[in-house]
């Protein structure tokens, strides 16, 4: 009813991706999943609460997969990959020569994304002990290659990240520093202590610490991007058609 005099074009309301309020956004998530992991260790381990706890320790620790932690991580990755395409159609407009590797980028942080969402990495882990018969620092293997595939990475995109703006470079910078440091370093801290401790009270804390460590290292990593994007454009629209023509329509 009424339908005759509804105009064909609909415009939703703007939205306002700047980088101040989405990092903003993203940091008070953190806050609020470190909250909820404080309180999950609380009950766990402070009070000695064993009974009926499953559901808060599964769905709230830090070291458990598939649950709210690493849903907003994967979710978070998912994002960064697409700014990174949108920087990708920017910049192609733009005609540079950069266009490859921002959809290499893209591409990366989209398995990174289906890896945190799928623990594809962890795969990786009995297949390769038994192989090298890891110990210590190397019990959770899939380090060995993901060390491996960070020099191919910084040897195939080292001009590319020194080329880009020195502010974008060295948001950049950190934001791998800080990913790469705890993805990989405490992995190597919590592996020490899986192996020769146990996984007590000691892991824990190197779980949360490693898991923090990446959120803010993708929370840096974002306002890096959306700063670039503003630097690039003031405003980015985005057009969906029903159309039976199939033609999509990017304005910027």
């Amino acid at each position: 009813m009424g339908s005759s005099n509804f105009p064909s074009q609909f415009q939703l309301p703007t939205c306002n991706l700047s980088a101040k309020r989405v990092t903003g956004f993203l940091l008070s998530i953190i806050a609020l999943l470190v909250f909820f992991n404080l309180v999950e260790r609380a009950i766990v381990y402070w009070l000695n609460a064993t009974q009926g706890t499953q559901l808060i320790s599964h769905y709230f620790n830090f070291d458990q997969e598939a649950n709210f932690p690493s849903l907003y991580s994967a979710l978070a990755l998912g994002f960064c990959s697409y700014l990174l395409i949108i920087i990708f159609n920017i910049r192609k407009a733009k005609k540079t020569r950069d266009v490859k590797h921002w959809k290499a980028l893209s591409l990366i942080f989209l398995f990174l994304a289906l890896d945190e969402a799928c623990s594809i990495h962890e795969l990786l882990i009995p297949v390769l002990r038994g192989a090298i018969n890891a110990r210590g620092i190397l019990y959770f293997t899939w380090v060995v290659p993901a060390f491996f595939l960070l020099i191919v990475f910084l040897a195939v995109f080292r001009k590319f990240i020194f080329n880009l703006p020195t502010k974008t470079r060295t948001i950049f910078i950190l934001a791998g520093s800080v990913y790469v440091v705890g993805a990989l370093g405490m992995e190597l801290v919590g592996g020490y202590i899986a192996d020769t401790i146990g996984y007590n009270t000691f892991y824990g804390l190197a779980s949360t610490i490693e898991e923090l460590l990446e959120m803010f290292g993708i929370v840096i990593f974002v306002n890096g991007l959306l700063s670039y994007i503003q630097s690039q454009l003031t405003e980015l629209h985005f057009s969906l058609s029903f159309k039976p023509s199939g033609n999509k329509v990017l304005h910027h």
